[in-house]
């Protein structure tokens, strides 16, 4: 009933793969910088151990994987785990930390989850649980139709609502880019929906989550910049109010920011 209307409603945010390859290039020494005991905390993995989604024979998929701390985190719990991500670095950063923390069943593939040809590829069906955690991978009803149709059992997505940033929302003012940021809220309808249409009885469970970046006045214009251009058209005017405004709030040539987001954790088991 629904499918037709969010195929038309929810909309791929990402204009330019290479604006976004070089922003999630530029912060793939960020989270990469993980530590294994604090992501094996984190309520996401908890979610996905007490639900009992995967056990010691599972192939777990993880979509949008970025520098891989959620295969990390279960390598010792299941059979094989593997992560995909458009960049690059990421990936490199995912093996590297594979090693140092010497999780063997663990790989990593650069891919673009929008551009993959999963039947091509043999995934259809493949995985016991497919995951994918606050990425911008799953982008509409296609993307996130090839991730529910890679997993014969299970599967667990997550993503940020109702979220505030202190310096990327002042950003889209100065640009007057007013409310097109983010569908997050949608995002969480569409996939209960699409879900529950394919026949499963999908979980919500929501946690709040408050922090602070720090980044130099270049690696801020970088990131930023690269925000902008991975969603929007934007000039080099545009690009200058940026550089301007990144400039005008520095404190000792370092900027703040502050991120306030309520998590939705969707998730569901056949």
């Amino acid at each position: 009933m629904f499918t037709e209307i969010i195929k038309d409603k929810w909309e791929n945010k990402n204009k330019n793969d290479k604006a976004a390859i070089e922003l999630w290039n530029s912060k793939a020494d960020y989270f990469g910088s993980y530590e294994l005991e604090n992501v094996q905390n984190e309520r996401f993995i908890q979610i996905i151990k007490e639900n009992n989604l995967i056990n010691k024979d599972s192939f777990i998929l993880d979509v949008g994987c970025g520098a891989g701390k959620y295969c990390a985190a279960l390598a010792d719990d299941c059979f094989k785990c593997i992560g995909t991500d458009l960049s690059p670095r990421m990936i490199e950063f995912a093996k590297e930390k594979a090693k140092q923390y010497d999780k063997k069943n663990v790989e990593f593939r650069c891919n673009d989850w929008s551009k993959l040809d999963i039947e091509k590829e043999g995934l259809i069906k493949k995985f016991d649980l497919v995951m994918a955690c606050m990425t911008p991978a799953i982008s509409n009803y296609e993307t996130f139709k090839k991730f529910m149709d890679c997993s014969k059992s299970a599967g667990i997505y997550c993503c940020g609502t109702r979220r505030t940033d202190s310096v990327s929302d002042e950003i889209d003012k100065l640009l007057g880019i007013k409310n097109k940021q983010s569908n997050s809220e949608d995002t969480v309808k569409y996939v209960f929906n699409i879900l529950w249409e394919n026949g499963y009885y999908p979980k919500i469970e929501y946690i709040e989550q408050s922090w602070d970046s720090e980044m130099s006045i270049e690696k801020s214009c970088e990131v930023y910049i690269n925000r902008c251009k991975a969603k929007y058209d934007i000039d080099e005017k545009q690009e200058h109010i940026i550089k301007k405004y990144i400039e005008e709030i520095s404190i000792n040539g370092l900027i703040y920011e502050k991120i306030n987001t309520i998590k939705a954790v969707v998730y569901w088991k056949s």
